[in-house]
This record gives structure tokens, C-alpha cells and sequence, in this order.
């Protein structure tokens, strides 16, 4: 009995988790490629992307900068 209840509980867990590697179409390799560097230095990356977001914004919004982070920090 116990047995045989194993012997489907393995078959199902093996159903389960055989999951194939998921694709992005014509996008798998830059996005393999650029996860492969987030993975083992994200922080450098995240420091890069956070200036040029907050430089953007500075052109875009100018000054009005402040009020925007002000509001945002009043509202969390």
C-alpha cells in the first residue's frame, strides 16, 4: 500500500517539476546574456540604470523633480 502511494507521488513530482527551459523567441540570447551579469554583479548595473533614470528625469520634469519625490515619499 504505502508502497504504491510512493510509487505515484514520484511519478506526479517528476510530471511536475520537468519543466522545460523557457524561451523568449528572438530575445532568448540577449536576455540569457544580460541575466548571466545581473546575476553576479547586479549592483553596478542597478547604480548605472538608477542615474541615467534620475538624470532623465531631471530633463524631462526639470526641477519639478523634487515635488514629484516628495509627493511619492509622502504617499509611503
Amino acid at each position: 500500500m504505502t508502497n504504491k502511494t510512493y510509487t505515484r507521488f514520484v511519478k506526479r513530482w517528476e510530471e511536475v517539476m520537468d519543466v522545460p527551459p523557457q524561451t523568449l523567441g528572438p530575445f532568448t540570447k540577449p536576455y540569457k546574456k544580460l541575466t548571466r551579469r545581473l546575476k553576479v554583479m547586479p549592483w553596478p548595473w542597478l547604480v548605472v540604470i538608477s542615474l541615467i533614470s534620475v538624470i532623465g528625469l531631471y530633463m524631462f520634469i526639470g526641477s519639478a523633480i523634487t515635488l514629484l519625490v516628495t509627493v511619492l515619499q509622502r504617499g509611503f
